[in-house]
């Protein structure tokens, strides 16, 4: 049975539903959900997730710790289902900060037109990465990257940074501890200035800041 997702016109006015294929293929506007962790460690961090060697899109780039697209009828809160599927944790609506909608235009190789309205949240949450259960058909490893390396790898003062996370072993099928040294090119491409923003708006939470928005 095809998924079938919410789609919308240029002012977010829903229009109706579409198959999620058809959607991608025409460029029709639809809304995600995008959940960013932030944690004490390293005096501040931002945890990221590796996509699946497998995935369709961008496989083997670091992206937005948890994320997908509403089914059609959800509210964008229902969308925290992501984090358990994808990451294996659970976490209440109630526990997240919203920052706001922000649009993402991006046509693709493989002749998919990605209009987006991503509904981004953050959350506050230093449990260690061993607590966490990612689904390993979806997403690879899991890496912290300190906020103010991750400030100066996107403003252009660092050429990479190091990383601490854990990585799925396909061979053992377990998990285990990594270190890296990872540069942009390890981040899935975004025309606009997305993951220094994250940044700056984790550091603000961290230090009980507010408020806080994306654009």
């Amino acid at each position: 049975m095809s998924e079938q997702i919410d789609i919308f016109d240029a002012n977010l006015r829903k229009l109706g539903s579409a198959d999620r294929i058809v959607a991608h293929a025409e460029g029709a506007w639809h809304r995600t959900f995008h959940l960013w962790i932030a944690s004490d460690e390293d005096n501040g961090s931002v945890l990221f997730q590796l996509r699946s060697p497998t995935a369709k899109n961008f496989p083997n780039l670091l992206d937005v710790t948890a994320a997908g697209h509403l089914h059609a009828g959800e509210d964008l809160q229902d969308g925290v289902r992501e984090v358990s599927e994808e990451i294996g944790v659970v976490v209440e609506p109630t526990q997240l900060q919203w920052l706001g909608y922000r649009v993402e235009v991006a046509d693709q190789d493989n002749g998919q037109r990605n209009r987006e309205y991503q509904g981004v949240f953050l959350l506050k949450d230093s449990r260690p990465l061993a607590s966490y259960r990612p689904d390993p058909e979806e997403v690879y490893g899991l890496l912290r990257i300190p906020i103010a390396s991750g400030m100066d790898l996107f403003s252009r003062k660092l050429e990479e940074v190091r990383t601490a996370g854990i990585y799925y072993d396909a061979q053992s099928r377990s998990w285990r501890d990594c270190h890296e040294q990872i540069s942009k090119e390890r981040f899935l491409p975004r025309i606009q200035n997305y993951y220094l923003t994250i940044f700056i708006m984790a550091e603000r939470l961290l230090e009980n800041r507010m408020p806080l928005s994306i654009s």
